[in-house]
């Protein structure tokens, strides 16, 4: 049997057609430049920051230099006053002593110099600062009352300088409406000032009418003088006594005389205001011995009221002697001779005088 191969014919191949090159484009060199300096930059700021820690070898130690951080400041510490700054306020018409003391925290704000301990001098302090502390708690005192700043300010600092500081509390002028049976002279009396002060301060008011308002002036205007806190005299015109205090506690009680109901003495707060050994008196011939002056019973008279002993008339007759107890003088307020000496030597001028009536 023989065999034979049976060829199947291919089909003719096709010739494929070849496609054209692409065409290169050129190299951008413009392009990659913009593009690629920036990232040339960002390259080296990062191997900046990689290798940003140099070391050096010295004596065998490995030294790195690095990129100083400022170190933060550390604060300096402040001295704050270990004790409260006193201050004392003194109302001389209320007899009433009112504490303001500034605690140390309060009052290191007002030091006028940086101090980190204790000074071993006295502490200058800031006036301005001393000034809005007061003017703030003026406001506590009410409407009726107030205080000199400069005289305040010149106390605290005197305080902050090692003295203890006491501030004077002064009284306003205020407003009286006028009540029915009222006159000048029982408003006067009633408010503790001398009938001609009111009339001085509503000038032009001859006859006072119910609902008036008048002006009552401050019963400071009684007080010129710098106060002596530590010391008062209490006159009582219905007891007829002299009562002497020192430091708040009784120091002497007396007998006493004050002035007839036609010229009385006027009840009120006012202070020690001269001294004169033998003063005269030529309303009524009158020598009056260790003679105190307390108050001016018309403003800006000669004319004063205080404190004597026993008077003499046309130089030897001497009067009131057995009338202790009694009102027999004309204004004036009557002690013994015993008495009034010791007064007149322990009262300086300044002294506070209470007349209650």
């Amino acid at each position: 049997m023989s065999y034979y191969t049976v060829r199947t014919p291919r089909p003719p191949q096709q010739k494929q057609k070849r496609r054209p090159a692409a065409r290169r484009r050129p190299i951008n060199w413009f392009m990659i430049g913009i593009i690629g300096a920036p990232l040339f930059l960002v390259g080296v700021l990062a191997l900046i920051a990689l290798i940003g820690t140099l070391f050096a070898y010295n004596a065998g130690a490995i030294v790195f230099f690095s990129t100083p951080i400022p170190p933060t400041p550390t604060p300096i510490p402040r001295w704050i006053p270990p004790y409260a700054l006193s201050i004392r306020l003194f109302d001389p018409i209320r007899n009433e002593s009112i504490n303001w003391d500034a605690a140390g925290d309060v009052w290191a704000d007002w030091i006028a110099m940086t101090l980190t301990e204790a000074p071993d001098f006295p502490v200058p302090l800031d006036s301005t600062a001393v000034q809005v502390y007061l003017s703030e708690r003026q406001a506590e005192l009410g409407a009726d009352r107030t205080i000199n700043l400069d005289e305040a300010i010149a106390a605290v600092v005197n305080a902050a300088a090692g003295s203890s500081a006491t501030i004077r509390v002064y009284h306003n002028d205020t407003q009286h409406i006028v009540q029915s049976g009222e006159s000048i002279i029982s408003i006067a009396w009633d408010y503790g000032i001398p009938y001609p002060y009111v009339q001085a301060a509503n000038p032009g008011v001859d006859t006072l009418s119910v609902g008036q308002s008048i002006t009552l002036p401050s019963q400071d205007v009684l007080l010129p003088l710098a106060i002596v806190s530590n010391k008062r005299i209490v006159v009582s015109i219905p007891e007829q006594r002299v009562r002497v205090y020192e430091n708040g506690t009784l120091k002497w009680d007396w007998l006493a005389s004050t002035g007839i109901s036609s010229s009385p003495t006027w009840a009120g707060v006012y202070q020690i205001l001269s001294h004169e050994p033998n003063a005269y008196a030529s309303n009524w011939d009158l020598w009056m011995p260790d003679f105190m002056g307390v108050y001016h019973p018309i403003p800006n008279a000669d004319f004063i009221n205080g404190f004597h002993g026993f008077p003499t008339r046309g130089g030897s007759q001497l009067l009131w002697t057995n009338s202790l107890g009694t009102r027999v003088t004309y204004g004036c307020i009557l002690l013994s001779n015993d008495n009034i000496a010791q007064l007149y030597a322990w009262a300086e001028e300044g002294v506070v005088v209470e007349i209650t009536g």
